[in-house]
């Protein structure tokens, strides 16, 4: 295996995106020495995610050669049929990206579709920690580049925020919780009346995922949700801006009404802003975690 691991000058903007190019060639190509060789030896890796067909679950792996042993354990059933990467999003030695698979099981030939979203921290050249959160996508292409203007695409409107005043808005609707409830109010304040929102994840078992038109329809959700769970901590890591978008990590502690189990759920947010608005939003979530509050799945 190359090996990378000997200090290096920390990395620019353009460097992180071109590694974050090769480690995904390699994964698609089953590579999986060339990806090792972008990771530090004592790496921290965190899974959010919902097993099935086979796919590794939540969880944390504790160095590389912890990695590597979950990787190879996964490439034994499975083969990448193909990858897209979707964003990337890169501010200092912080970066985010979310990209959509598809794999081939080794036994039965069927094909499986993933949407994955990865947070990663870079540091002297080397990833020093990884959150990875992978679900199974519900829409088909990519839930905004059929619906974008091709304008936009070619030349993005500007956020029409600074960045202190986008990380603002992020933290205040993480926190929109009242003792009466969520604060809608604050949702049609910060969010565009058009807003396109995608929550990953299989609708035969989490009934809101899937793509959202409006900012009634996700007011529709939240009000469901808090129908199901109630909210009682939260708190907000690894916020980075590129441009004017916004990814960040975010942990909510939820008691199911129903079972009355309470569990903390890991969640990744990928946000575009436009012109002052909330144009954009695509959610990923410990499912997991989710399943088992809920009592669909027994306890890990």
């Amino acid at each position: 295996m190359q090996d990378r691991a000997k200090p290096q000058a920390e990395l620019t903007g353009e460097e992180i995106r071109q590694r974050l190019l090769e480690i995904t060639k390699a994964r698609i190509d089953g590579r999986i020495d060339l990806i090792l060789s972008h990771f530090s030896p004592d790496a921290l890796i965190h899974r959010n995610c919902l097993k099935r067909y086979g796919f590794s679950t939540s969880g944390v792996s504790h160095g590389r050669e912890a990695y590597a042993a979950d990787l190879r354990e996964s490439e034994e059933e499975f083969e990448v049929v193909d990858g897209e990467i979707q964003q990337i999003l890169v501010e200092g030695p912080l970066n985010a990206m979310r990209w959509r698979t598809r794999w081939r099981h080794r036994g039965t030939g069927r094909l499986w579709p993933l949407d994955t979203a990865h947070f990663l921290r870079w540091r002297h050249g080397l990833i020093v920690e990884m959150h990875e959160y992978t679900d199974t996508p519900v829409s088909t292409p990519d839930a905004f580049s059929v619906l974008r203007p091709l304008a936009n695409l070619i030349t993005p409107p500007e956020p029409g925020l600074t960045r202190e005043e986008m990380v603002d808005r992020v933290q205040r609707l993480a926190d929109y919780h009242t003792p009466r409830g969520p604060d809608l109010n604050l949702l049609r304040l910060y969010y565009a009346p058009n807003i396109v929102c995608e929550f990953v994840g299989d609708r035969m078992r989490i009934p809101y995922a899937g793509r959202h038109i409006g900012v009634e329809a996700v007011i529709n959700i939240v009000g469901a949700i808090d129908v199901d769970f109630e909210q009682l901590d939260f708190s907000l890591s690894d916020i980075l801006v590129d441009g004017g978008a916004l990814a960040c990590r975010r942990s909510v502690e939820w008691r199911h009404r129903g079972t009355g189990r309470r569990g903390v759920v890991e969640l990744a947010e990928f946000v575009r802003f436009e012109n002052g608005e909330i144009v954009e939003l695509v959610e990923y979530r410990d499912s997991v975690r989710i399943l088992e509050m809920q009592g669909d799945l027994e306890a890990r």
